[in-house]
């Protein structure tokens, strides 16, 4: 018989491509990869570190009668087979563009047969390719034999001793078997236990359009809040995600900046009302495949598609869900797909918290909320706007609170497992109404609903810091640092109550460490400037002070007054300083609360008091504050001092607490 025709098999990297069942795996699992695609990475292979040109790829890829559609067509299976290779156009490691004339596969290849047992299916085990080496070999007539004529047949002895040689065999391909399954199950175990974290890379916008860049974003966003309610391990926040958006880092570096064990990548493809999400999930030390899945589904079933995703990798991660969890993700509600397009933009925009952007965030929210009055989502995120517009913009409160109250509670009526519906109830709780035990109650309520949730440990240690219970703010500004690393905001909050508890180098350099992520982040500036303060270190606060009022002083006023505070330290020291400092505070939106600090640290007690007086007659969000600032230290045996506390609504033990700790 003639010889059996050999396999082509290319490798490259964890890569092997199989030009004959036309199969693409990674480092022995199976990356789904569609015809054409696969097609165009075989001629790339074949031609490797030479051009394929476009006209070539035309001629043998596109049949002559669609060559309307050729460029389109190409663009999409270059997106497609750049997708499953984790490559990126600017910085390729196996596909590389050529400008204006074609491709050009970089990474080396090598060309073989495939290794006895070297690939595993993802839809077989280990075990069972053993099982089926072993049929194979013990089967009749599974192996090609040569003609064999009488002469040559053996002795009764040798064919006793082929019968026990064929025994030993088949007992040594079974106790290999044996030993591959329990060697992938306690590699799976390992992998399971070891997992602590994991991250969300931000999805691949594979689609031929690309204005839906939005839409891989906001699914991105999506799955991590999903996976984010599940009671296993840490779940990276879409702020740290986000930031590796086109990157070229490799999985295992990604993983050491973010502290994670596991990343999970893939992209999305919208066609009109339709959908594909294709994941897979990496181990982050070794960058192994674990598992990959590919979802197709109408956009109106997107519910049902993140619930699918999440139990799935729950179950490859070995994750047991409670009974609740179950609950909460069986979706089975369809969406109105303008709706959900609209609720998606306004995450993109809210996300981005500058005072244009979040203008256009409640447009959307809105635009939503008309189109499908019965997704508690958008109502959310609504809450979520009128919540934060008036912290970074001069919306005004008496305005903003009321709809944050109205959105939230519509929210909860529609769902109450929501849990950014009961933060922003938290947060109305706690800025207008200055009921802190019920704001206490919706915060912890929130994490219940979602232990993963960043910006829920945020505002809570946020608020556990207004209350003066440091040590339990810390830990939790800690715990939201771990669940989002890079996120500016969070490193803000964790130094402003490092300054609370007074460890004001520690504030230092969390106000850095949000620089680093956001080079032009105002208030880290302004928060710097006044932990220098503190340390009475007045000429190192100047030029942080100077920078944070240049990013909101359009006509320059407050730069000039800035300007004049090292001539006026120089002339006078610091009560000088503090009384210039007081001019540049009368120019504040809001400036009551500044105007106590400077008269709190110049020893003027009466005009701290007129002045905190009239912070809460307007009910400034500063003035909660209250308890932890240190330039009122000096007031906080006054009488008239305890009583605007307890006016406030602090309770007695809090009242008791009005000198921090260095917790």
């Amino acid at each position: 018989m003639e010889p059996t025709a050999q396999r082509r098999i290319a490798r490259f990297g964890v890569f092997e491509a199989d030009f004959d069942s036309r199969q693409l795996t990674k480092s022995g699992f199976r990356i789904r990869l569609q015809d054409q695609p696969f097609q165009l990475l075989a001629l790339l292979l074949e031609r490797e570190g030479q051009v394929v040109s476009r006209e070539e790829l035309k001629e043998k890829l596109w049949p002559r009668d669609t060559f309307v559609e050729f460029d389109v067509g190409l663009n999409t299976a270059i997106k497609k087979l750049r997708a499953a290779l984790s490559d990126a156009a600017d910085n390729p490691r196996f596909v590389e563009t050529v400008p204006r004339i074609g491709y050009r596969f970089v990474a080396p290849v090598s060309l073989s047969r495939p290794a006895f047992g070297s690939t595993v299916d993802a839809t077989g085990s280990a075990e069972e390719s053993s099982q089926r080496m072993l049929m194979t070999a013990a089967a009749p007539g599974a192996t090609s034999q040569p003609d064999i004529s009488p002469n040559d047949v053996a002795p009764a002895s040798r064919r006793r001793f082929g019968r026990l040689a064929w025994a030993a065999l088949a007992l040594i391909l079974l106790t290999m078997g044996f030993a591959m399954r329990m060697r992938f199950r306690s590699a799976s175990a390992a992998r399971s236990g070891s997992i602590q974290a994991i991250a969300v890379l931000p999805l691949l916008n594979v689609s031929s359009d690309s204005s839906q860049e939005y839409f891989a974003d906001g699914m991105t966003d999506e799955i991590i809040t999903d996976l984010a309610k599940l009671a296993g391990p840490k779940v990276i926040s879409r702020t740290s995600a986000m930031q590796f958006k086109g990157t070229h880092k490799t999985i295992p570096e990604i993983a050491r900046e973010l502290h994670v064990g596991a990343v999970l990548e893939g992209s999305v493809e919208r066609s009109g009302d339709r959908m594909r999400v294709r994941v897979q999930l990496i181990e982050a030390s070794t960058d192994q495949h674990l598992w990959a899945e590919s979802y197709d589904r109408q956009v109106s079933d997107v519910l049902i598609l993140e619930a699918e995703l999440a139990q799935d990798i729950a179950r490859q991660i070995e994750i047991r869900l409670t009974p609740q969890q179950q609950k909460n993700l069986a979706h089975n509600r369809t969406l109105n797909p303008q709706a959900f397009q609209d609720y998606l933009l306004g995450r993109h925009y809210w996300a981005m918290r500058t005072d244009e952007s979040l203008k256009k965030a409640v447009e959307y929210f809105n635009r939503a909320i008309q189109e499908d009055p019965n997704d508690a989502r958008s109502y959310a995120g609504l809450a979520q706007c009128y919540i934060v517009l008036p912290m970074v913009t001069t919306f005004p409160q008496a305005e903003a609170y009321p709809k944050t109250r109205d959105a939230a509670d519509k929210a909860v009526a529609l769902d109450d497992s929501l849990a950014e519906a009961h933060l922003a109830i938290a947060e109305v709780r706690l800025y207008q109404d200055w009921d802190f035990a019920g704001a206490e109650k919706e915060f912890k309520k929130t994490l219940d609903l979602n232990p993963n949730y960043s910006t829920g440990h945020q505002w809570y240690g946020e608020f556990l810091s207004v209350m003066a219970r440091n040590e339990e703010a810390i830990r939790e500004l800690e715990t939201a640092l771990a669940l989002d690393p890079l996120s500016a905001v969070i490193h803000l909050q964790f130094g402003n109550a490092l300054q609370g508890a007074r460890q004001y180098d520690r504030a230092l350099d969390q106000y850095r460490e949000a620089l680093k992520v956001d080079p032009k982040f105002w208030p880290s500036f302004e928060a710097a400037h006044w932990a220098y303060r503190h340390q009475n270190k007045f000429m190192e606060s100047i030029p942080p002070l100077r920078t944070a009022v240049q990013s909101w002083d359009a006509k320059g006023d407050l730069v000039a007054l800035v300007d004049q505070l090292p001539a006026e330290y120089s002339k006078g020291g610091k009560t000088a300083y503090l009384r210039h400092c007081v001019k540049i505070h009368e120019h504040y939106a809001r400036p009551w609360f500044y105007l106590a600090r400077d008269y709190g640290a110049l020893g003027d007690r009466e005009n701290a008091l007129v002045a905190l007086n009239k912070s809460y007659e307007n009910r400034d969000i500063e003035l909660l504050w209250l308890l932890v600032d240190p330039d009122l230290d000096l007031l906080r045996s006054d009488p008239r001092f305890q009583e605007l506390v307890r006016k406030v609504g602090y309770s007695r033990s809090s009242s008791a607490r009005t000198t921090p700790t260095s917790g």
